[in-house]
């Protein structure tokens, strides 16, 4: 892994500050070492109360006077049972601050040319980390070199995390999904108040890699169900290594979810005013709650993830059913999105292998349990070859990575481009089976989870000249692709725009879709064929 300088530490090594005037007041940030000016932290919503909905900043709000948005101050509250990221130095996956349940921010990153040069189209992208870990400060997330490459602004979200974004619970009326309503708020901000930093407020594509591609199709989702005439804050999405491969789980499915946090905590879930006392830091500190689930005491009930809840998904019909039967993609198209990009790297099933400890066939189950309902984990689990009760560690590791990828990336991005392309919406899909030789995230030689990232945002001191130049081809290329699906000119949904293990660029057909279109078929029996 390439040793990366943090944003902050960049912006304090050099003098030079952009202010800029926005309808809260100015705010002032610095400037990278290539020029591209960098405004890290802006809030864009009040702080949030524990465990309710985030709020807007009211027009009557001022960003404080003299404040040189150049820090890294701080990072959700969040767990450290982060097995994906064992490997890596903690501080370069969320930062140089300190943990906080207001991370409702920010970070700017705008060309070099600005302010002389505007209207430029802008980016915005959310992290990854399984809804549970994470932050936009992470070393992966710096976005000035594409910024300064490109003439586009980037803005990363920050958003709530693990329990403190995710807890939902129909007998205590949590309807749970803070982080994606955070997410969704973020991005209202950016429409209204990205012309102030010089981007295009009709130009503004979402994208989001693993967790925060999970996000960007459930704000895909939340979007098709808004009230007629409601349009998107942005218009196109990218999402990159994950997709939703069913209807999240209820509320009322999240109870026992809610009761094992509490038991955790030495509270008793049963007591009447058990929510009141959960939403008092003073009782509950926000270090508590991550300590236990760190440690994990709430078992299977460990991971926090999205709700089925009316107030931001319809529950009848669910989201996916609305997927297949073409209203969802009816609805994008009505609300002003214009095309979709979906894909995934080659090895996926690495990262995902050192996701959880893993020492028995059963631990699979278990540990996939805490993500999907047991229904389809059997499904899942069914899918392959039993394991003999002497598989070895390496066997086992290989084949917890090999369904967890098939359920969270390859099956899930299938279904999404199948049900949108059948409605003729303008999808693009890629595979990278090739990746550079260093990164932010640990792969062992492989094209695994993540790895891509370096190639996305043009991350020049993790690439050798001969590696930042497939960068370079690699995103032009889509970026062409796009305008020849636009034009008219779609590839059917088995075809990906493929980056081979020689750095060529090409179309291929998709070499997963014949088996996994009988697997989708099987398991998902609402689904027609792919």
């Amino acid at each position: 892994m390439v040793d990366l300088k943090h944003t902050q530490e960049q912006l304090e090594l050099a003098p030079q500050r952009v202010t800029v005037e926005t309808r809260y007041g100015p705010v002032t940030g610095g400037r990278a070492a290539n020029g591209a000016a960098v405004f890290l932290e802006i809030p864009y919503a009040v702080p949030p109360k524990r465990f309710e909905d985030p709020q807007p900043l009211p027009d009557t709000f001022r960003y404080p006077d003299q404040k040189e948005y150049i820090v890294e101050s701080a990072y959700a509250a969040q767990p450290r049972n982060d097995g994906q990221a064992a490997a890596m130095d903690f501080k370069a996956k969320v930062g140089l601050g300190a943990p906080t349940e207001n991370p409702l921010f920010l970070n700017i990153y705008v060309p070099p040319s600005y302010p002389s040069k505007r209207n430029f189209p802008v980016k915005v992208y959310i992290h990854g980390g399984f809804l549970q870990f994470g932050s936009p400060h992470g070393l992966s997330a710096q976005a000035q070199y594409a910024a300064a490459e490109r003439e586009e602004i980037w803005v990363n979200i920050g958003y709530r995390l693990s329990a403190f974004g995710f807890i939902a619970s129909a007998k205590n009326g949590l309807t749970g999904n803070y982080g994606f309503k955070d997410q969704w708020l973020a991005l209202k901000w950016i429409k209204a108040n990205i012309s102030a930093f010089g981007g295009n407020q009709d130009d503004i594509q979402l994208t989001g890699l693993s967790a925060g591609a999970h996000s960007v199709h459930q704000i895909l989702h939340h979007l098709s169900v808004l009230p007629p005439g409601e349009n998107a804050p942005f218009s196109s999405a990218v999402l990159q290594s994950n997709a939703m491969p069913t209807d999240p789980k209820t509320s009322a499915q999240l109870d026992p979810q809610f009761d094992a946090l509490c038991k955790a905590l030495g509270l008793d879930p049963d007591s009447p005013d058990i929510l009141e006392t959960l939403k008092d830091d003073t009782k509950v500190p926000a270090s508590r709650i991550t300590e236990v689930i760190e440690e994990e005491k709430l078992g299977r009930y460990g991971a926090f993830r999205g709700c089925l809840s009316d107030d931001w998904i319809i529950t009848s019909p669910g989201p996916m059913e609305r997927q297949h039967n073409g209203s969802f993609a009816t609805s994008l198209r009505e609300r002003g999105v214009k095309y979709i990009v979906v894909g995934e790297v080659s090895e996926e099933w690495y990262l995902y292998s050192i996701a959880h400890p893993i020492s028995s066939p059963a631990d699979i189950t278990f540990q996939l349990e805490r993500y999907f309902t047991p229904e389809f984990v059997s499904e899942l689990v069914g899918h392959y070859p039993p394991l003999p009760s002497e598989t070895s560690e390496a066997e086992l590791l290989r084949r917890f990575g090999d369904v967890f990828s098939l359920a969270q990336v390859y099956l899930p991005v299938r279904v999404l481009a199948r049900d949108l392309v059948a409605r003729g919406f303008p999808v693009l899909r890629y595979r990278i089976s090739w990746g550079p030789e260093h990164g932010c995230l640990p792969h062992k030689g492989l094209v695994t989870h993540g790895t891509d990232r370096a190639l996305w945002t043009l991350c020049f001191p993790a690439l050798t000249d001969t590696e930042a130049s497939v960068a370079r081809s690699w995103v032009g290329r889509v970026e062409k692709e796009v305008e020849n699906a636009l034009n008219g000119h779609s590839r059917a949904a088995d075809e990906v725009l493929l980056l081979d293990e020689e750095q060529n660029i090409g179309w291929a057909k998709d070499p997963l879709w014949e088996e996994l279109s009988g697997l989708a078929n099987k398991i998902l029996p609402s689904t027609a064929s792919l």
